[in-house]
């Protein structure tokens, strides 16, 4: 896995690659410096005939005819409030709180926009219309923070990755070098969900611009 961390690419080996490389034992994983506490929190596992409701509920309420002028202006915002009310909508079912709810409205809304704007530069420039996956990345890359806290592991000192979607990852500092470890295990289940979501929102957009 390719991710910018601290302004720098970085190649995440899997966590259990890794284990294999340094003989560790399988408990040796993200959540065993940072463990996730699932009290309360909603779920998706099941809710996969809800899910499709919403996608449908989205693509749906995209116009047949898109203009520059209306992207950002109409077309956008009014997604953002059919994603939002059919979330709440299937909510009944799948129990997510409001701030899960507005993390994922805000993360659809940030990804829309981001692409929109990236797509109005491209016309001023007379250049093609922009990469769908090359925003996205771009998004989830801005998102990665390398967490202040150092877990110590025998000789190591380990720092906790998080993106967008939750922790997903770990820098193990040694004495040689530091390691960039995958591990998403505890990351939000619902991120293959919006990467392919968006990516057919954009599709449908570009389709229907004027």
């Amino acid at each position: 896995m390719n991710f910018i961390i601290d302004g720098q690419p970085r190649t995440l080996i899997s966590i259990k690659d890794f284990r294999a490389q340094h003989h560790l034992l399988s408990e040796f994983k993200l959540s065993l410096f940072e463990p996730k506490d699932y009290t309360g929190l909603g779920s998706i596992e099941r809710a996969g005939a809800e899910l499709n409701a919403v996608r449908r509920a989205v693509l749906e309420a995209i116009p047949q005819r898109i203009t520059g002028e209306t992207l950002l202006t109409t077309v956008l915002p009014n997604l953002e409030r059919v994603f939002e009310d059919q979330l709440y909508a299937i909510n009944v079912q799948v129990g997510l709180k409001d701030v899960e709810i507005g993390f994922a409205v805000s993360g659809f809304a940030d990804v829309c926009r981001a692409w929109g704007y990236a797509y109005l530069r491209s016309r001023i420039d007379k250049a093609p219309a922009p990469d769908f996956n090359a925003v996205y990345a771009d998004w989830l890359n801005n998102s990665i923070r390398v967490s202040q806290a150092r877990h110590p592991y025998q000789t190591w000192q380990v720092q906790v990755l998080t993106h967008a979607y939750g922790r997903f990852g770990l820098v193990i500092h040694a004495s040689d070098a530091a390691h960039y470890v995958y591990d998403p295990s505890l990351a939000c289940p619902a991120e293959g969900y919006m990467m392919t979501l968006l990516s057919e929102v954009i599709q449908n957009i570009t389709e229907h611009l004027a």
